[in-house]
């Protein structure tokens, strides 16, 4: 079937100056050109409109989805996989939480009872797939499915007072980075306060780790200045950019294996 621009307007939702400018940034060209002049799309010009509008929904940029789109190898399926995961996992992390709202509503109203270790599942299970979104395929990738699946599990199953270790653990590691960071420089690494800020980052790395090692210490410490996301973890927690000290007292309190 083949449309005019006001017929695939109407069809698309997409307006008629939209598809016109698709057309004008080599986005979406017509079929052809009728002879009165018109824009006329075919099957392909729809699919390919529907790809368009999946992937400004992914939240790529125009210039970032012609690039994507006009490649002769385009196939759109392993995206709409991949989509298809994240808002799996979104439906499942949301389920959880409006579950663990209404059990928390009951508790408070009185109609039943709730343990200290079901106030916080639900927070847990946020934490990992929080974790599993920003940082899954880098770590998976390093050290296989097994063990970041028991990783993720040993999270899951975290006493109430586990996890105020580790939330106490994180709250030494950031108050003795501001310290080092403001006795200026140079850096002390040898100081009390880096040395604290190791054995801080160690257990809050420990507590849900199994597989911890200096090896995966380290990694993890070229991690947080290679990648963005890991360092603005970091530098927006402290009143100056923490990710590279953190990432130099690492490297100053773990050894390189070298067998």
């Amino acid at each position: 079937m083949e449309y005019t621009v006001n017929q695939l307007a109407a069809l698309s939702g997409v307006t008629k100056r939209t598809l016109r400018y698709y057309d004008q940034q080599g986005l979406l060209p017509p079929k052809r050109i009728s002879s009165a002049g018109y824009r006329i799309y075919g099957p392909a010009q729809v699919d390919r409109l529907q790809q368009i509008l999946f992937l400004k929904q992914f939240g790529l940029k125009l210039e970032e989805i012609k690039e994507i789109v006009t490649k002769p190898d385009f196939d759109i399926t392993p995206l709409l996989e991949r989509q298809r995961l994240v808002l799996t996992q979104q439906m499942t992390q949301i389920k959880g939480q409006l579950q663990h709202l209404e059990q928390t509503l009951a508790y408070y109203k009185g109609v039943e009872n709730m343990s200290d270790t079901e106030k916080f599942e639900a927070f847990k299970a946020a934490k990992i797939a929080q974790n599993e979104e920003q940082y899954g395929t880098e770590i998976r990738q390093r050290y296989g499915d097994e063990a970041v699946d028991r990783s993720n599990e040993k999270w899951q199953h975290l006493t109430k007072e586990q996890y105020e270790t580790m939330q106490a653990a994180e709250t030494r590691l950031f108050a003795n980075l501001e310290a080092l960071l403001k006795q200026g420089t140079p850096l002390d690494l040898d100081s009390a306060q880096a040395k604290e800020a190791f054995l801080a980052h160690r257990e809050w790395l420990s507590t849900t780790a199994p597989f911890y090692n200096e090896a995966y210490h380290r990694m993890l410490g070229e991690m947080y200045v290679a990648d963005e996301r890991f360092t603005a973890y970091y530098n927006d927690r402290t009143s100056q950019p923490s990710a590279n000290l953190l990432k130099e007292i690492i490297f100053h309190y773990t050894k390189v294996d070298e067998k």
